[in-house]
């Protein structure tokens, strides 16, 4: 029986994908392939292992290719994203080698960027359809207190056995269904960015994801759909070089309560829950858009601020100091006033009519797509992930400070709308 490859775009640094059932049994078949000659170093961690880790080294110790070492971090604390890990990990590679990631999204983002500093391209083994990431050129990362993507080459290859995904608990499952779904209103965040000006949409990334993620996510249940949805994801990213076709306002919340340490119940809240939440969030605010014209509007925008007075707000928005140095510099970075202000709202208040069609020809809207969740087994309440009325409000306005990337969130504050928009809305979340 020959292996079974899924096609890969062409022209990216993915350049073989292994997927079906009992696809670990062509791990080797995958090194020979695309790595001739090399000895593998596998990295997992000891929930991994015993799902994935010894069966594929017996497989390659039996097919004869040269270990070349592993490391397996421990199964509890839950792993963190953190990039001395990274750095850790890098040392511990040696020259000439090739990594393994045999795991989820972190041991495949620590070992990505390990592979990276130390020169590498690396193999991804997943063992759960929990993330976007396993493809994607870039490691979601803390750096310096700061939660970032770091540029890092894509794997060069991937073998990805559905018998082992299909043994990850139910709720990585759900977690990356909730990560997939997020692309819809990614997708009107995009619209909104290109609206204005400030990233213009690029047509073969946009129909890669936004051409196909209703059909990826019409049900639940169909693993295989939701993780080609989620690898044609990391492959936008690639094509792209960032990660823009992936990722909206409800990404830069769950960056937020991240880097706040958000728990429940004493453990860490899972990537595709976070973002599920953060996306009712950004739905609903965009809903806000959808439901009043730009002229009733115009009495509730508040007066733009000065440097200073947004320094002052920036300041107490992130006085917890837990954000690392980054976001501040970013806020003031992308801030508007005076007249370059008085241009922006000229420019929303022409187009206003543009973006209510950009956005409700995108957008699911929130009732629905709550129940979506709710019915894939997804988190849909702040507090279901840990998080208080005050803790989640706050996220929702430091958001807008961490990245350059325009959403949602940019529009109404430059608006200044976005206090107006959460009080009106945002409060159907809190029930």
């Amino acid at each position: 029986m020959s292996m079974p490859v899924i096609p890969v775009p062409p022209g990216l640094e993915t350049e073989l994908f292994c997927l079906g059932s009992g696809a670990l049994k062509y791990l080797p078949e995958v090194l020979q392939q695309v790595f001739p000659g090399k000895a593998a170093y596998l990295v997992a961690d000891e929930n991994t292992w015993r799902a994935a880790g010894a069966a594929a080294e017996k497989f390659l110790i039996d097919s004869g290719i040269p270990m070349a070492g592993k490391y397996i971090f421990p199964g509890q604390p839950k792993l963190h994203p953190d990039y001395e890990y990274c750095r850790q990990l890098a040392e511990k590679f040696p020259a000439g080698c090739v990594p393994v990631a045999v795991g989820s999204g972190v041991i495949n983002d620590l070992t990505k960027c390990g592979a990276s500093l130390a020169n590498l391209r690396y193999c991804c083994v997943p063992t759960a359809c929990s993330v976007d990431g396993y493809t994607a050129a870039g490691a979601a990362l803390v750096v310096g207190g700061t939660k970032k993507t770091v540029k890092c080459p894509a794997p060069q290859a991937l073998c990805a056995d559905t018998d082992i995904l299909a043994t990850a608990p139910p709720e990585m499952l759900a977690s990356g269904f909730a990560d997939l779904l997020t692309k819809v209103p990614a997708g009107a965040d995009w619209v909104i960015a290109d609206a204005v000006g400030e990233e213009p949409i690029r047509q073969d990334v946009w129909e890669l994801i936004q051409g196909n993620i209703r059909r990826w996510v019409a049900d639940k249940d169909d693993m295989l759909a939701i993780f080609d949805g989620l690898a044609a994801t990391g492959y936008s990213m690639q094509m792209y070089g960032e990660s823009r076709p992936a990722s909206g306002a409800e990404h830069l919340f769950s960056h937020v309560w991240e880097m706040e340490g958000l728990t429940k119940d004493g453990e860490d809240v899972s990537h595709g829950f976070k973002v599920g939440v953060g996306m009712l969030a950004s739905t609903l605010l965009m809903e806000f858009v959808l439901d009043h014209s730009f002229e009733e509007l115009l009495p509730r925008m508040k007066a733009g601020l000065s440097v200073e007075e947004r320094t002052a707000q920036i300041d107490e928005l992130l006085k917890a100091g837990c954000y690392g140095d980054a976001p501040k510099n970013t806020a003031l970075g992308k801030f508007l006033c005076g007249e370059k202000l008085i241009r922006r709202r000229k420019l929303i208040g022409d187009i206003w009519g543009k973006l209510q069609s950009g956005i409700r020809e995108r957008l699911i809207p929130y009732r629905q797509l709550r129940e979506i969740l709710r019915t894939a087994g997804c988190p849909v309440t702040p507090a279901e992930i840990g998080l208080s009325t005050e803790q989640f409000r706050h996220g929702i306005k430091t958001a807008q400070l961490i990245r350059h990337r325009y959403t949602i969130l940019d529009l109404l504050y430059e608006s200044g709308l976005l206090d107006e928009a959460i009080a009106e809305k945002v409060s159907q979340m809190e029930k």
